[in-house]
């Protein structure tokens, strides 16, 4: 299930989440990024977006249950309506009515934290809403203990960071036992298509 929590409560309880803001007197984003300890990209042996989805779901529920949790906490960096784009382009509209249906109203901006159980079917979604723009903030992540913080890119990649050496550890040895992979490269590329275009993908403005 999704519990909605307040955005500043959020904030306050999970300080490992990213934020950004935009400073108008200097005309620039200010990224607030906490300190960890390690970053790596992860990837999948998917053949199409749509098995990586799925696929994707699953991976990360199995970090997750290994890790020793059953719950994730995600946070838009902006101070932005998670149902922004609603009613704009069809090709997210599927994704953001899944908010709807989960009781997500037009005004909330703060946090939501989902159970295992529903962890699948909600990175499935997520992860489209990225990949096409239908979202507007970078969505990140995190344990209920802080322990890694992640996000997932526009190609479906896993961009994780881990907090400490002993999550490293622990982190680096389930992920040997997964299905994910390191990326080397981190300049992400779509790998599901003979250009970088990735169709579907709307301008946010």
């Amino acid at each position: 299930m999704l519990i909605k929590i307040d955005r500043q409560e959020a904030i306050n309880k999970f300080p490992i989440l990213p934020l950004r803001h935009y400073d108008k007197k200097n005309d620039e984003e200010i990224f607030n990024s906490p300190k960890v300890f390690a970053n790596y990209v992860l990837t999948l042996p998917s053949k199409s977006y749509k098995g990586h989805q799925k696929l994707l779901g699953t991976q990360i529920a199995y970090l997750v249950k290994n890790l020793g949790y059953d719950r994730l906490v995600f946070l838009g960096d902006i101070d932005i309506p998670w149902l922004k784009r609603l009613d704009t382009y069809e090709s997210f509209q599927e994704a953001l009515q899944y908010l709807v249906d989960n009781k997500i109203g037009k005004r909330f901006n703060g946090a939501l934290q989902v159970d295992i159980n529903e962890l699948q079917t909600f990175i499935k979604y997520l992860s489209w809403l990225v990949r096409t723009n239908g979202i507007v903030q970078y969505v990140h992540f995190t344990d209920p203990e802080q322990n890694i913080v992640a996000d997932i890119c526009q190609y479906g990649n896993l961009h994780i960071s881990t907090k400490n050496k002993t999550a490293d550890t622990l982190f680096k040895d389930i992920v040997s036992k997964s299905e994910f992979t390191y990326l080397t490269d981190t300049n992400c590329t779509n790998k599901f298509s003979k250009t970088n275009a990735i169709k579907s993908r709307t301008i946010v403005v």
